[in-house]
């Protein structure tokens, strides 16, 4: 059955890479689309407080959602206009289904409720009009997985044994005996006596020659055994891997102010005269950028020149970016723009 699956980004570099993931599984590149806020959000930027413009977001929206769901709607061209991106994917049958979670939670995609949670608690007021009430309390569940091992039997191979008769060609050497009569005539000349008168009669001589001839004999003996069997071993194995957990950090909120808010097109403007020649796209250092834009309000780096804290900042990017490794040289000008952005 045919349906539709949208999954919410914090930036197009996430959906991006969701796509990645979707098109190596074997997912039509045709069936997905990515939406951002270039996309939503194209109308003039002097009109879009409107209400013409305001319809004609929720519109954009309504084709991706039940046109009924209005809230959802307005949750969702929310989440966009806050520099999000949507990934729609279009699958035929249920067992893609899987194969687009996957590739979601590895992008990190982001959770509409919990968001929008975090957004009435700042005041927000979403499509319906009902206005979120602050709240004095807030609940932060802090999650913690844990590594469970266990074993499954694998074929790591084995041994074939073939019996088969061969035939090898021997030789011995062998003597044998052969007879040959002889009969040998001697002239003689003497006077016949009484026993040469007595045989002098009728008789015959009877010699029987012999021969000996090879006779072959085999016989069978076994000289060795193959037994095949199995031997078992034990080994330890040591098994690593990682486990997420909620770490909450505290950060003093500053006064409602528009000094220091992210400026993309300002940014957008850098990468083109920075980076853009070195063949990346903006989306890829928009993340570096808004790492530095926000180093101005984390108070480990208060006071500190770039030199002083480069270091310590590299880790704490390759913590939040894991698998990232080597990528701090190529983004790490883009991030200290971003921090002399607002710290000038």
């Amino acid at each position: 059955m045919k349906q539709t699956v949208v999954g919410l980004f914090d930036s197009e570099a996430d959906a991006q890479r969701a796509l990645q993931i979707l098109t190596a599984k074997g997912t039509d590149p045709s069936h997905v689309q990515i939406t951002h806020a270039e996309d939503a959000f194209s109308a003039d930027s002097a009109t879009q407080a409107d209400a013409g413009t305001a319809n004609r977001v929720r519109g954009f929206f309504s084709d991706m959602f039940d046109p009924a769901d209005e809230r959802e709607v307005g949750h969702y061209a929310e989440a966009v206009r806050r520099g999000g991106a949507l990934l729609k994917v279009e699958i035929d049958d249920d067992a893609q289904l899987d194969d687009v979670r996957e590739a979601f939670t590895t992008a990190s995609a982001v959770d509409i409720d919990q968001r929008m949670e975090a957004w009435r608690a700042q005041g927000w007021t979403d499509s319906a009009g009902t206005a979120a009430v602050q709240s004095s309390e807030g609940v932060i569940p802090v999650v913690q997985e844990e590594l469970r091992v266990g074993k499954r039997v694998v074929s790591t191979g084995g041994l074939r044994v073939y019996a088969r008769t061969v035939e090898t060609p021997v030789s011995e050497t062998v003597q044998l005996r052969q007879e040959h009569v002889q009969v040998e005539r001697r002239p003689v000349d003497r006077p016949a006596t009484a026993a040469d008168l007595a045989d002098l009669k009728d008789r015959t001589i009877e010699v029987v020659e012999t021969a000996e001839q090879a006779v072959v004999q085999k016989t069978a003996r076994v000289v060795e055994e193959v037994r095949v069997g199995k031997t078992v071993e034990q080994r330890t194995e040591q098994v690593s891997d990682t486990v997420r957990s909620t770490e909450v950090e505290v950060e003093h909120i500053p006064g409602t102010t528009t000094v220091g808010t992210f400026d993309r097109d300002y940014y957008r403007n850098d990468f083109n005269a920075r980076f853009a020649a070195e063949g990346g796209r903006y989306e890829d250092y928009e993340p570096a950028y808004r790492y530095g834009h926000d180093l101005r309000d984390d108070p480990r780096y208060a006071g500190r020149s770039w030199d002083e804290f480069e270091a310590d900042a590299r880790k704490d990017w390759e913590v939040r970016n894991p698998g990232s490794a080597g990528a701090w040289d190529r983004m790490k000008a883009a991030v200290r723009r971003g921090w002399e952005r607002v710290s000038s």
